[in-house]
């Protein structure tokens, strides 16, 4: 289950942070694998510096100023375009961090069933059965499904004790 854990979180902060706006340095660059919507994010988080009365505190800012300006004069974008684009994008995000949570839940519960994740309730390797001791005692014992044997009780705990597998006493 660790492994499961250490592998999920960050691939749903990676899937959440993919879509939104792109590096300085990414946009000064005129890196043309950006999308309109990571532009138009850019765009409308720093659009107050992009003001003619605001003053760039260094040479990068300048830059990123001049190359963010570029960029959505040559896509044509308006901040109208922005906020529908950084909508949807915001949409397909959301759906996609939804995907995200079921596709993990599906692989957690596969491996719960599988019986990887450490000690599991409902293993399906494991089932009850009931019988009768050489004194003729009826007793509840653990059995492996794939061999027949016998395994420690803590193996079936949690399950409901039914004699459904092994049906002869």
């Amino acid at each position: 289950m660790t492994l499961v854990k250490n592998t999920i979180v960050p691939f749903l902060i990676l899937s959440f942070i993919t879509g939104c706006s792109a590096s300085r340095h990414a946009i000064i660059a005129g890196d043309s694998e950006l999308t309109d919507a990571q532009v138009c994010r850019n765009y409308l988080n720093d659009k107050d510096i992009l003001a003619k009365s605001y003053t760039a505190e260094n040479t990068d800012e300048v830059n990123y100023i001049y190359a963010l300006n570029r960029e959505v004069k040559y896509r044509t974008l308006t901040q109208y375009k922005c906020e529908i684009l950084a909508a949807q994008d915001r949409k397909e995000i959301a759906q996609g961090v939804v995907a995200a949570v079921v596709a993990v839940g599906v692989v957690v519960l596969a491996v719960a069933a599988a019986g990887a994740g450490g000690s599991n309730n409902y293993s399906s390797g494991y089932a009850w059965d009931q019988f009768y001791d050489g004194n003729y005692n009826l007793v509840w014992r653990c059995r492996d499904k794939s061999t027949g044997q016998f395994a420690y009780n803590s193996a079936c705990s949690g399950q409901y004790q039914n004699d459904n597998t092994w049906t002869g006493k």
